[in-house]
């Protein structure tokens, strides 16, 4: 199933189009229809195995990080690596491929919420939180969005930034309260709010 699903990718972006018949999907992977639909109930489940399969390893590059480090950093790291590789995916191609149709974009949102849950179970394990918690549950939404926006960057002046840097540089925006270990063990520390000053009446 990935090697069809990668097969499919690899057509997708060559042509820049999702815009093929099953016939021409199931004979450019090497399969009969009949297998194609087996493995993929619809012509856009193909991007799955591949897609789930990138995703699940810059989740398990998180996981491997040393814990010296802060799960921003963790974060950062992975998906810098994950796009250097030799087999990486060219997201910056395929993208534009998933938002092609309706269809395409359903399937890609829900592979965008499988991740958020594999996330915020890696955020928990480092930030010693319940997988169901709340903040385990943000954490997870927020990463999940910030690296989406980092791989969808528009180029400037020609020039395409690192999406790790531009990951870093969004988590930043957040402040590290909600990436750092909680020192009791319970939750992020609350601050109380200002106080506003109040004008004496005349």
């Amino acid at each position: 199933m990935l090697e069809a699903s990668l097969a499919v990718i690899s057509l997708f972006l060559r042509e820049r189009t999702s815009d093929f018949s099953v016939k021409e999907l199931a004979a450019h992977a090497g399969l009969s229809e009949r297998t194609f639909y087996r493995y993929f109930p619809r012509k856009e489940d193909a991007i799955r195995p591949a897609v789930d399969a990138s995703l699940a390893r810059i989740v398990s590059d998180m996981r491997a990080v040393p814990r010296g480090k802060t799960l921003r950093e963790a974060m950062v790291e992975a998906l810098s690596r994950s796009l250097t590789e030799e087999n990486a995916l060219n997201w910056e191609n395929l993208l534009s491929v998933l938002n092609e149709t309706d269809s395409l974009r359903a399937v890609w949102l829900q592979i965008l919420t499988n991740a958020e849950l594999a996330l915020a179970h890696a955020a928990a394990e480092r930030l010693g939180l319940s997988a169901d918690s709340q903040r385990a549950r943000l954490t997870g939404a927020i990463l999940v969005t910030a690296g989406r926006l980092a791989l969808e960057q528009p180029s400037s002046a020609g020039r395409k930034r690192d999406p790790g840097e531009v990951l870093a540089e969004y988590l930043d925006l957040l402040g590290p309260t909600l990436f750092e270990e909680p020192a009791d063990g319970r939750g992020p520390v609350r601050r109380s709010p200002p106080r506003r000053s109040r004008q004496r009446r005349r």
